[in-house]
């Protein structure tokens, strides 16, 4: 990979992770594959430069993927919420036709 690619990657990444920040969780997930080929295409050999971008990626990745399981919790937690309050509604109903 050469340092102009790795430098889109690290961009990409940035990218991603201002969308994420948003809950554009489409632009994200178009940005990370646009990002992957770049990343895929690394070699095991790498300058030191080289792996501190690749390490700022990686710390990126990671905050990102913990701003999507928060996200996916609170969405978990609130569809809980909406099943009970509806199951409540029909105990309501149901109680109020006896």
């Amino acid at each position: 990979m050469t340092n102009d690619s790795l430098d889109r990657a690290l961009g990409l990444s940035q990218a991603i992770e201002a969308a994420a920040a948003k809950g554009d969780w489409l632009r994200a997930t178009a940005l990370v594959e646009e990002r992957s080929p770049l990343l895929m295409s690394l070699s095991p050999t790498q300058t030191p430069e080289a792996l501190e971008k690749i390490r700022t990626i990686q710390r990126i990745d990671i905050a990102v993927t913990e701003q999507a399981k928060a996200g996916r919790d609170r969405l978990a937690t609130q569809h809980s919420e909406a099943i009970q309050r509806i199951e409540s509604v029909s105990l309501y109903h149901a109680t109020g036709m006896l």
